[in-house]
């Protein structure tokens, strides 16, 4: 096989048939690709830290759950798996990337212009590349330095050195140490290694080329042989998403394979995870951090086990949202809606919702579900800043309500802002029943 191959699935999607489309493409047997599938899962698995490998085999269709990304298979094959809640529609790659860059770093990057950097052809890999480079060129013109001490031979005495040294210098001139202010230092080499690695991964020309011209701008040094997360230096606060993102490459986010070094760039998350979240920022955008306790312990009870003591029993709600009204719990719900496409609070999570109710001294519930997308085409009421409640379960003056919020779209100008406004609106509502006259 010449070139790349590209596959798609869909999270939760029907069983599809991808050994066999795989093998008919590649020339591997259906064999080998199910091997290659298996071995992709137990990677993700590990990484991830899931109980169960999130490739499931039905059949002769392959599922995938609770997971979404983009990674290698084995040589010259990629596989792009979308989220359910966005599907395989234009501009799923880039809401997806963001998503990706929120739950793994936190950061609020609504107005880095995301979707600028894409075309219909796109890629993950290009996209990843083309921010990549983005941001390096937006901070180049403030080289990443820092201080390293270095040993130096010269007949210029320009560092320190030591008296005797002086009496006899060697053929190249006097041994002396200096701090210099330079570029050769572990992040740049992050950095560096990052561009390096990706290149060879994303189909268009252009952005593989301005990727080897980002490694090409940096000094040559090796890579560190261990990459992890680190606090850049204050002087170097710029540089940090450039640095994350290197990092975010290197060690693959955990999905993605190559024969040579066992791991390459990829970009997997948990998407019940990201969701749980993405909801907390649109909740905190809205209303404001100190409005908004996320997953503080709250006392439902005590226990004893026999001979023990007593010891309290508590629960974490993913949110609580204290409003005019009195405080509302905002617990973020994944699988029930997205996996099996039942539009219902099931009745597991409505007695989880009635323990934090109690454990939170709450009449008010919120399950919140990201909506589902449309087997084809785009719907308006998928996109962020849309919102239906779909249900309303009161007990013992407990109502606990189920809340579908649209996605799509986050990675546009202003589109977390957009995606949080859903809840204010929806909030604004519950608040005048609540509260008559309230606005």
């Amino acid at each position: 096989m010449r070139g790349r191959a590209r596959f798609e699935a869909v999270e939760f999607g029907r069983p599809a048939p991808l050994a066999s489309s795989i093998a008919a493409r590649t020339g591997l047997t259906p064999v080998q690709v199910r091997e290659l599938l298996l071995s992709a899962g137990e990677r993700i698995r590990s990484a991830l830290g899931l109980e169960t490998s999130p490739v499931a085999f039905v059949g002769d269709g392959v599922r995938f759950e609770n997971v979404a990304g983009v990674f290698l298979l084995g040589s010259g094959i990629e596989l792009e798996v979308a989220p359910k809640f966005l599907g395989h529609t234009e501009g799923w790659r880039e809401d997806f990337f963001l998503l990706a860059t929120l739950d793994h770093h936190g950061r609020l990057l609504d107005d880095e212009g995301v979707r600028a950097s894409a075309s219909p052809s796109s890629n993950l890999f290009t996209l990843i590349g083309r921010s990549f480079v983005g941001m390096y060129w937006r901070n180049h013109r403030r080289p990443l330095r820092t201080y390293k001490r270095r040993r130096l031979t010269d007949f210029t005495l320009d560092g320190d050195f030591d008296p005797v040294d002086l009496l006899w210098p060697s053929e190249e001139g006097f041994e002396q140490g200096e701090t210099a202010f330079t570029r050769a230092n572990p992040f740049n080499a992050v950095i560096a290694g990052a561009a390096s690695r990706l290149a060879p991964l994303v189909s268009d020309p252009e952005t593989r080329a301005r990727l080897e011209r980002v490694a090409q701008h940096l000094p040559r040094q090796p890579t560190p042989p261990r990459v992890e997360d680190r606090m850049l230096p204050s002087r170097a606060k710029a540089w940090q998403s450039t640095y994350d993102l290197a990092v975010d490459v290197l060690g693959g986010l955990g999905g993605s394979y190559d024969p040579r070094t066992a791991m390459a760039p990829g970009y997997i998350l948990k998407t019940w995870h990201a969701w749980e979240y993405l909801v907390t920022l649109g909740l905190r955008s809205s209303f404001g951090t100190a409005r908004v306790s996320r997953q503080s312990s709250q006392p439902l009870g005590v226990r004893r086990r026999r001979g023990g003591n007593w010891e309290a029993v508590e629960v974490r709600p993913d949110n609580i949202v204290h409003l005019s009204s009195g405080p509302v719990v905002v617990d973020a719900k994944y699988k029930g809606n997205v996996a099996y496409g039942a539009t219902e609070v099931s009745s597991a999570d409505l007695y989880e919702g009635l323990a934090f109710a109690k454990a939170a001294g709450t009449r008010e519930v919120v399950l919140a579900y990201p909506r589902r997308a449309a087997e084809a085409g785009v719907l308006p009421e998928d996109q962020a800043g849309r919102f239906r409640e779909f249900c309303e379960i009161t007990v013992d003056g407990v109502t606990v309500r189920g809340v579908e919020f649209g996605v799509r779209g986050i990675s546009k100008p202003h589109g977390l802002r957009t995606f949080g406004r859903a809840f204010s609106d929806y909030f604004a509502g519950l608040v005048s029943a609540a509260v008559p006259g309230a606005a």
